[in-house]
């Protein structure tokens, strides 16, 4: 998954963690992962593992549910 993360780096619409609540539920599942793995890879400077970035999908998702973090961002989350 973290490859699939950086092969689609270049591709519109794959954010980071300045991406908010509001455009990370609105993504597929792919442009989620992909979001979670740049935004995994920009903090520890390397690829995570496709279990990390499982995890933090379903982290910022549950943190993104949560009434008034619509416009809060996916960063605020991991």
């Amino acid at each position: 998954m973290a490859a699939l993360g950086v092969a689609l780096a270049g591709c519109a619409g794959i954010g980071d963690a300045s991406t908010t609540c509001r455009d990370f539920t609105g993504m597929n599942q792919t442009t989620r992962s992909a979001t979670m793995a740049n935004e995994l890879k920009a903090r520890n400077g390397r690829n995570a593992s496709t279990s990390d970035v499982e995890a933090a999908v379903a982290t910022a998702l549950r943190f993104c549910s949560t009434n008034g973090n619509q416009d809060k961002t996916v960063g605020d989350a991991t």
